[in-house]
């Protein structure tokens, strides 16, 4: 019945991948658009995982050698946020594409498993590798406002995918966004930062005391969203945290 009814909808919408909108009617993503996500390779900067050109004195990126030191280990993202993916996520966050969210989750996923430089240190300076195994997974938490404007949080979908491959169990009840902060595409880093201050507030601290704790989101961009929600969680007694993320600007 389910495959009669799957024909009916088939022949009245005919599957097309959601990004190109090119017949295809294996899921919302076609392997061509897929074949185009350009994955983010090492040397990574050894704090906060901005991709670097790997000199001969330093292993951070500018901002790492003049900032703050980030409150989480590390973070990662699987690949650049421009082309095809970009697109994917657009369609995703902002056109309500939801299904798109299962395919690009199972990357996320893949990417823990397979590029095994996400697990050494970003510089290869040393010879202890970091460890992947976590005791929670958690994505970065919308405002319930934006939450309800959008329906779901696409962050929360591509963690679900993350941690039910893995084994690893998700919370969404640990961390809350209470600040609905503006836009910010115009800021500089620094007003990205302050922008962000305050946003989160862990609302069960004994579920996170002394866990090992995976962030997750969409797309790492400046980093003032994931650093501050790791300042959260490791101020609530986390063990440590580290951040996996789809994309990121390079």
């Amino acid at each position: 019945m389910l495959q009669i009814i799957k024909g009916i909808l088939d022949l009245v919408y005919p599957p097309i991948c959601a990004v190109c909108g090119a017949d295809w009617d294996d899921g919302p993503l076609c392997t061509s658009c897929t074949s185009q996500f350009q994955p983010i390779c090492p040397p990574y900067c050894d704090r906060c995982g901005e991709p670097i050109t790997l000199g001969d004195r330093h292993v951070l990126c500018y901002r790492c050698q003049t900032g703050p030191s980030p409150t989480y280990d590390w973070s990662e993202a699987a690949y650049q946020y421009d082309g095809a993916l970009l697109s994917a996520i657009h369609r995703l966050k902002y056109d309500g594409r939801k299904s798109l969210a299962k395919p690009l989750g199972h990357l996320l996923a893949l990417s823990l498993s397979n590029d095994s430089h996400l697990f050494d240190p970003p510089s290869g300076k040393t010879d202890q590798p970091r460890s992947y195994s976590f005791d929670l997974v958690i994505p970065v938490p919308l405002h319930p406002g934006r939450y309800r404007t959008r329906g779901f949080n696409q962050a929360e979908e591509l963690a679900w995918e993350v941690a039910t491959h893995h084994g690893w169990p998700m919370v969404t009840s640990s961390l809350a966004r209470v600040r609905r902060t503006p836009s910010q595409t115009a800021l500089s880093h620094n007003q990205r930062a302050h922008n962000m201050a305050g946003a989160f507030v862990v609302t069960d601290p004994d579920a996170l005391e002394m866990r090992s704790v995976l962030l997750v989101d969409d797309v790492l961009t400046s980093t003032s969203t994931v650093r501050e929600a790791s300042r959260a969680v490791m101020e609530a007694g986390a063990a440590r945290v580290c951040v996996l993320a789809l994309a990121r600007s390079v």
